[in-house]
């Protein structure tokens, strides 16, 4: 019976440890509170993000203000609605996680799209820096992006 009992526990024990978390899909959010300069973060946030296979490179603009980044993609070959709304939901995420990040722009080979803090904050009716949690801003996000009347009004801005 102990013999039995050993083995219970070596199988919980092995079972346990077969969830490797290398293997689990990494989190933007792993990168919180970093800034423009780190380019390993902001680069580590694009290979996280919705269009992440088709991301090519980044360009930071750390000189003078604003502060922000160029993120080039390789065409995504999605619809134009799509990738409006993802785009939205990378640049939300950038802002929330880069402190200092004042603009974020999205290149692609048909088109470039740009976003600045205080107008996505003023649309979204949130504060980044205020965000704690990935949960809260993908729930703020879907609430937005969910209404296309709302989200049309917004892209027409940008």
């Amino acid at each position: 019976m102990k013999r039995f009992g050993l083995l219970v526990v070596a199988l919980l024990f092995v079972l346990s440890g077969c969830s490797d978390p290398s293997k689990r899909p990494p989190s933007a959010f792993q990168y919180e509170g970093t800034y423009v300069g780190d380019i390993n973060a902001v680069v580590g946030i694009a290979k996280t993000l919705p269009m992440h296979d088709c991301y090519k490179s980044i360009e930071l603009q750390t000189k003078k203000r604003p502060y922000g980044l160029t993120v080039r993609y390789h065409d995504p070959e999605i619809e134009r609605i799509e990738q409006e709304r993802l785009a939205i939901r990378n640049a939300a995420t950038y802002f929330t996680l880069v402190q200092n990040t004042e603009i974020v722009r999205f290149a692609f080979p048909n088109r470039t799209y740009a976003f600045s803090r205080p107008e996505m904050e003023a649309w979204l009716g949130i504060d980044f820096s205020m965000i704690e949690k990935e949960e809260e801003l993908i729930a703020r996000l879907d609430e937005k992006i969910g209404n296309e009347e709302q989200a049309e009004a917004y892209f027409r801005r940008v």
